[in-house]
């Protein structure tokens, strides 16, 4: 059952208009609260845009600009070597993201322990953009996602603790909500923004580098940030990997609600990357057609987003509910691949990526909150919210990499059985949400 958080007491008249000021001395000095106070328009909306520019440097290569490089580049090998650089891009984002979530949480610069971490992610992934965008071959390819890989796991480790640090329970699904809204802005963005920018490859990759650039000044700038307390020691290369270890029976609610966003994300994952293949090689559409295709379902795909992501995270936050959100979501999302599977025409690909959409949306607001809720300790929330986020990073890892194997069957091109094999998988967040006690 989730427990009504105590109102946060009036800070002193001084200390609200220090925070008014913009005097982040004062707030550098302050223990985290337990519960912090309300956030306001202007902090949600930098967060909100910042996330959005975030996305749109995952989503738009993992929607469109790799694999149309891919395919430029090894068009007989494409399905296999886009899984390739996908795969292990993404294994450089998870060995890296979890030590460094720990370092953050022990960061004691006076800049704070976050930003350090957005400042440095955003300059490698330009760095990584420019060197894909001349890259000749797949080798030299891979070697410029591994810097992107470095560089979303340092952005990451920088934004997400932002909903477990600085927003209270009772804001946390429609803050989430919105957090997801931006996803689902930048995923449509990115496919017909990636098919209109197929005439420059630099333009198409720095594209949304430029874009997060200009988020993450003003989230610099807006969103406070502090030290870590001196009583938190990061120690020995060993004790940070020490410490991002968990123990899972012991916080089993935490450790499910991994599991179930773990088993979603695969179904997802599948979708997304082979999308852009499925409509070229089953319904014949070149590059630049299935890009404005994509485009135009994401805009109906977005509507059904946005809405079911603000009703999950409003509804969810007034009554107090986590778990009927995410049974409801996920079987949105099962149909949905269900229903791309066997597709035969465009009219039917639409229906199941709107179904797919409504659903992402309901879930990834209500489980975000869920997660933030079950957290089992408040002041390392860089450490548990890079654990959370790993469940989508890890079957990133893992999905490109199983679906050449899938796809291989039956002849090739068997985006059927891929997208119905996410399906099944996707299930299991039905199972894991119902094993947690401490949320209803």
């Amino acid at each position: 059952m989730v427990t009504t958080p105590t109102p946060p007491a009036e800070p002193p008249q001084a200390a609200a208009e220090a925070v008014l000021a913009g005097h982040e001395e004062l707030i550098a000095s302050a223990a985290p609260p337990e519960n912090p106070p309300r956030v306001g328009v202007w902090t949600i909306a930098v967060y909100a845009l910042t996330m959005f520019g975030f996305q749109l440097t995952l989503l738009l290569p993992a929607l469109f600009s790799l694999a149309y490089k891919v395919q430029l580049i090894d068009p007989a090998g494409k399905d296999a070597s886009l899984g390739f650089v996908l795969g292990v891009g993404g294994l450089i984002s998870l060995l890296v993201g979890l030590p460094a979530g720990v370092l953050s949480d022990g960061t004691r610069l006076a800049w704070g322990r976050r930003r350090p971490f957005l400042a440095a992610g955003l300059v490698l992934s330009a760095l990584g953009a420019l060197i894909i965008a001349v890259a000749p071959a797949i080798t030299f390819m891979l070697a410029g996602y591994v810097v992107v890989g470095l560089a979303n796991a340092a952005i990451g480790t920088a934004i997400n603790p932002f909903l477990a640090e600085q927003v209270p329970a009772e804001q946390r699904g429609t803050v989430g909500a919105l957090g997801g809204v931006t996803a689902a802005v930048a995923g449509v963005g990115a496919t017909l923004l990636g098919s209109f920018l197929t005439g420059n490859i630099f333009v198409l990759f720095l594209t949304p580098v430029a874009v997060l650039g200009i988020a993450a000044l003003l989230y610099l700038v807006v969103i406070p940030d502090r030290p870590a307390s001196e009583d938190v020691r990061v120690g020995s290369i060993l004790d940070v990997f020490r410490n991002i270890w968990f123990n899972p029976l012991k916080h089993s609610d935490f450790a499910l609600v991994w599991l179930g966003k773990f088993c979603l994300s695969f179904g997802s994952t599948f979708f997304s990357t082979y999308q852009l293949y499925l409509l070229q090689d089953r319904l014949g559409f070149t590059p630049e057609q299935a890009g404005r295709q994509l485009g135009a379902v994401g805009g109906l795909s977005l509507l059904a987003l946005v809405g079911s992501s603000i009703a999950g995270g409003t509804l969810s936050d007034r009554f107090k509910r986590r778990k009927p959100f995410i049974f409801l979501a996920t079987g949105l999302i099962v149909a949905g691949l269900a229903v791309a599977a066997s597709a035969p025409s465009m009219l039917l690909f639409a229906v199941g990526g709107i179904l797919l959409s409504a659903g992402t949306g309901a879930f990834n607001s209500v489980d975000l909150a869920l997660a933030s809720d079950v957290m089992p300790e408040k002041d390392k929330a860089g450490k548990y919210m890079n654990i959370y986020y790993l469940s989508g990073t890890l079957a990133g890892v893992l999905a490109p990499l199983i679906a050449s194997v899938i796809l291989r069957l039956g002849g090739g091109g068997n985006y059927g059985g891929l997208f119905l094999s996410g399906a099944v998988l996707g299930l299991g967040a039905v199972v894991t949400a119902a094993k947690i006690r401490s949320v209803r």
